[in-house]
């Protein structure tokens, strides 16, 4: 693949459909450098919501402003901004100190709808998300029919599942006269 498509397929990754068929801006210096400084802000603007040590930030945020200004100075790619983004990975990767020390440990996880975002994007189901909400109010019906079982009282076991009494109060009614049926949620 050559550079061009490299460098559409980058910003892709991070602009999507705004970016597509932008090769031939990597050509022309003034059209890569609009978009490399539009990708580094977005990069500091995530970088700025991480949930991490004072220190990893500002190192973070370090190596950003660094690369921010090659992109503005240099008219040519370079060694330099090559070196900072390896750099700013490996920070992202929890390496810091110069030793070769893993100092920090990534953490990924996903909010519902990034899930669906995924389960789509993957020609999955839009529907995943109701499927998955209803079968996890069907186990949550089982457990609140097991810990009844097993003698706690509705309290207990609004404590245990960290819902409401309310809630567990409802789903135990929807498991005696709703069987398989989530309107009385």
């Amino acid at each position: 693949m050559d550079v061009a498509m490299d460098f559409e397929i980058t910003m892709r990754l991070l602009f999507g459909e705004k970016a597509h068929h932008i090769a031939d801006q990597h050509g022309s210096t003034k059209g890569r450098r609009a978009w490399l400084t539009k990708a580094i802000e977005m990069l500091t603007r995530e970088v700025d919501t991480l949930d991490t040590t004072v220190r990893h930030k500002q190192m973070l945020m370090c190596e950003l402003e660094a690369i921010a200004a090659l992109v503005k100075r240099e008219s040519e790619p370079s060694w330099d901004i090559v070196y900072r983004f390896l750099r700013l990975a490996s920070r992202l990767l929890g390496f810091d100190y110069i030793r070769g020390a893993r100092c920090h440990t990534p953490t990924y996880w996903q909010t519902p709808a990034q899930n669906l975002n995924s389960v789509v994007f993957e020609g999955g189901d839009i529907m995943q998300d109701y499927y998955d909400k209803k079968n996890a109010i069907a186990v949550r019906r089982s457990v609140v029919q097991d810990l009844k079982s097993q003698g706690l009282n509705d309290y207990k076991i609004a404590l245990v599942l960290n819902i409401t009494e309310y809630q567990v109060k409802k789903l135990r009614a929807a498991t005696s006269t709703h069987e398989g049926d989530d309107s009385a949620l």
